[in-house]
């Protein structure tokens, strides 16, 4: 913890007296089904976002953000866990599998939520004496009651699985008629920094708010401004009749965060609050993913990358635009770090700090690799006998991305530098750099206590 020592002199005896420094607040926005072009700041011109813009503006912006998985419930676990998914067991959010056991090769690992073994980030701000709180999709706890997020470190909790549904709510509220929980969760996230302020006590916010997940609803003037404004412009996808009603919760989302961000101001502790904007994964639309490969789900491009914003005044330059990798795991050592909050004790965080590079004292990150573990499985196609999605996993190393097919035993290569559309597969052409990728993630697999592939004794194919 930061501290200011400050010598103290007694006719008794000499006295190290330790007096706190002032720490900052967090606040920490995790938008849910956000695609890495689903802000105007990041190139998307007909959406509206400018409050998110101006925290953009005010701060530093990533352009190689990612995901740690490309779906809701193992992203958020490796969120609030800084830990990949082998040591927290919180693989998918569900086994889509069950039933087809037999024509699947390898055994399956098996999924858990975010354990009570795990220091949540919530508690580790908790145990630095902050007041925690957090307002909306949980999605943490593989739907066990006892994992609600008042368990995991939240003095202040209140979930929602839904936008409008109070029933999808604990504890379950009234909302106000034609608002939704954003907008109800902004306003007592708002009254709890207001209380925060008043007891003189810094706090850690945790806002993942449902929005821009389905079911596909919100203000109504803002879907037909939007179908107004985009009317005669085609997308491309199944989902284009959905653009408008997505970039109508888009700006809905972006009146939210604007919200808080007023209240900083109002409150008068804008200079002293970090502020970070992400998602838990890529778009389900291919109109918000930036031109990326594939959509959420996918370990492609689309699926896994997210917008990364980053604001405290004075201490992140404000209006820069940084190219580095960074991934979910490596929030919680970051604003620890920042906050002053000393890491668990023999807690195990698989996240890079990168607390220095954000506030100018380092030039670029350490080199080291990112990985997604996936084993995943969906949609068996009977004639084929193939999965249309099976155990994937993706490391990132330098310039190039490596993606494993476990099933198949076969692999993808590519340059993410040069194409970040990956258009061009290159495991043929470049057989040294796949053979190096393939050993640093046997390498990561063996850091981490990976099991060691099994076959499954069920399987029939």
């Amino acid at each position: 913890m930061k501290s200011i020592c400050v010598l103290v002199l007694s006719i008794c005896c000499g006295l190290l007296v330790s007096v706190d420094a002032k720490q900052p607040n967090v606040i920490l926005i995790v938008a849910d089904d956000l695609g890495y072009g689903g802000l105007h700041c990041y190139g998307n011109e007909w959406l509206e976002t400018p409050n998110i813009d101006q925290l953009c503006a005010d701060g530093m912006q990533f352009t190689n953000g990612y995901s740690s998985h490309p779906t809701c419930q193992p992203s958020r676990i490796a969120l609030l866990s800084g830990q990949y998914a082998p040591r927290t067991g919180g693989y998918r959010v569900k086994d889509h599998h069950r039933g087809q056991e037999d024509v699947i090769r390898y055994e399956v690992p098996k999924l858990t939520g975010l354990g009570f073994d795990k220091v949540s980030l919530a508690e580790a701000f908790q145990a630095g004496g902050y007041k925690t709180a957090m307002y909306g999709k949980w999605h943490a706890g593989n739907y066990k009651k006892d994992a609600h997020p008042r368990y995991h470190g939240f003095e202040i909790a209140y979930e929602c699985n839904s936008h409008y549904d109070t029933r999808r709510s604990d504890p379950e509220v009234e909302l106000p008629e034609g608002m939704d929980f954003a907008e109800y969760f902004t306003g007592k996230a708002i009254d709890f920094m207001g209380s925060s302020v008043a007891e003189e006590q810094p706090f850690f916010l945790y806002m993942p708010y449902y929005l821009v997940h389905a079911p596909l609803e919100t203000r109504s003037d803002y879907i037909e401004y939007f179908k107004s404004k985009l009317e005669g412009v085609e997308f491309v996808g199944k989902k284009a009749k959905d653009v408008p009603v997505i970039a109508a919760m888009t700006k809905h989302l972006d009146d939210c965060v604007g919200r808080l961000l007023q209240s900083l101001k109002s409150l008068g502790i804008a200079e002293e609050t970090i502020v970070v904007f992400t998602s838990d994964n890529g778009s389900y639309n291919e109109a918000f993913v930036g031109g990326l490969r594939e959509t959420k789900g996918s370990v492609y491009e689309g699926g896994l990358k997210v917008p990364y914003l980053f604001k405290w005044s004075g201490e992140i330059e404000a209006e820069t635009i940084s190219n580095e990798r960074i991934t979910h795991i490596d929030l919680y050592p970051t604003l620890l770090e920042l906050s002053g909050v000393d890491r668990p004790n023999g807690y195990t965080l698989d996240g890079l700090s990168i607390a220095q590079y954000l506030k100018g004292n380092s030039d670029v990150l350490a080199d080291r690799s990112i990985v997604c573990y996936y084993p995943k499985y969906a949609q068996f196609n009977t004639r084929t006998k193939k999965w249309k999605n099976s155990w994937r996993n993706v490391i990132f190393r330098g310039d190039y991305k490596l993606i494993e097919h476990v099933e198949y035993d076969e692999f993808e290569l590519y340059n993410i530098t040069d194409d970040p559309k990956e258009a061009n597969e290159l495991s043929r052409s470049y057989p040294e750099k796949l053979e190096r990728m393939q050993v640093l993630l046997k390498e990561w697999k063996q850091e981490l206590s990976v099991s060691e592939l099994r076959v499954n004794i069920d399987y029939k194919l």
